[in-house]
């Protein structure tokens, strides 16, 4: 009985090394094994992965359980050679919960005290002072998605004052905010807010979302903040609404293709704030526990966390 490691992303093996010492402590029964040394691949019936290379998972006959090393698993279920029988398993939180409600929070307070004002009265070298700055008891903050990020960025922003809206596919009980579910009260949704959070899961109902259509449905000046994926959002319909006015400012962690390139009108919008998909990194330690917990559930014939719902995309 094997598990077979592979993360595009671990370059140093630091991850790696996190979660073979607590796989150890939690199954330690369990040879681990790291991509392209396979050994012999009817071994292995558990992977831990993230993006895998194409191929792999036509070499694991015998593979029962997939554990996925990111919350977000749109690209994991577009590998060509996933295995439609074997369940998969998501990070729920990893340790992203905190510094992504920080990254929205900076977002959000830039937004409501005007900040891209402010910095184009710095660019004109004018000591402006008359920027209105609504209180935060007044900047309502509309966010996409509900899920556990969704739900730790609503409680860090309702903490700090703000009223907060979710909207997802079924309604969420959050403290102090105001849910909203399914298509039916999207406009509702939309009618009062001063800055939108993109926290969805990319699936094919979401891809796009951020459209002109959509767009046009916010109060006019609405900051938009995307941390979910690139393709959420038409980028032309954005660069359009952010030269109306009809979105006032946009701060962007994710795009189409990352890196961003280097000709992409992004870069040069005095309405744009780029950042290298960085908003929220995976504490490893955090997650390489709870992924090497979930493998230990599975050994023990129980179900492990996280089941991702392919119908679904998440």
């Amino acid at each position: 009985m094997a598990l077979l490691f592979f993360s595009k992303s671990d370059r140093d093996g630091a991850f790696e090394n996190k979660f073979r010492q607590a796989l150890s402590e939690l199954a330690p029964e369990l040879e681990v094994r790291t991509w392209p040394d396979v050994g012999d691949a009817k071994d292995i019936q558990y992977a831990a992965l993230w993006l895998p290379p194409p191929g792999l998972f036509d070499a694991l006959p015998n593979l029962t359980h997939i554990f996925a090393l990111s919350a977000g698993v749109d690209r994991l279920l577009r590998a060509p050679d996933l295995p439609q029988h074997v369940p998969i398993y998501r990070l729920e939180e990893g340790g992203m919960g905190t510094p992504m409600s920080e990254y929205v929070l900076f977002g959000v307070l830039q937004a409501q005290r005007q900040m891209h004002v402010l910095a184009d009265a710095q660019q004109a070298k004018q000591w402006t002072r008359d920027a209105i700055e609504p209180a935060a008891a007044n900047w309502h903050v509309g966010i996409l998605g509900a899920g556990v990020l969704a739900s730790a960025v609503a409680t860090r922003l309702v903490n700090n004052g703000y009223p907060v809206s979710t909207w997802s596919r079924s309604r969420k009980q959050l403290n102090g905010v105001t849910s909203y579910a399914g298509p039916n009260e999207q406009i509702e949704f939309c009618s009062n807010l001063n800055t939108l959070v993109c926290l969805l899961p990319l699936t094919a109902e979401t891809e796009g979302l951020l459209d002109a259509s959509f767009f046009n449905q916010l109060p006019r000046g609405t900051a938009l903040i995307n941390v979910a994926r690139g393709e959420h959002c038409v980028d032309e319909d954005l660069i359009n609404a952010l030269d109306s006015g009809q979105i006032s400012s946009a701060l962007l962690d994710v795009f189409h293709e990352e890196p961003l390139p280097q000709d992409h009108p992004f870069w040069q919008h005095p309405r744009v704030q780029i950042t290298p998909h960085i908003a929220a990194p995976t504490a490893g330690d955090v997650a390489a526990k709870q992924v090497a917990q979930g493998v230990a559930d599975a050994v023990a014939g129980r179900e492990p966390k996280g089941f991702v719902d392919r119908g679904m995309g998440y």
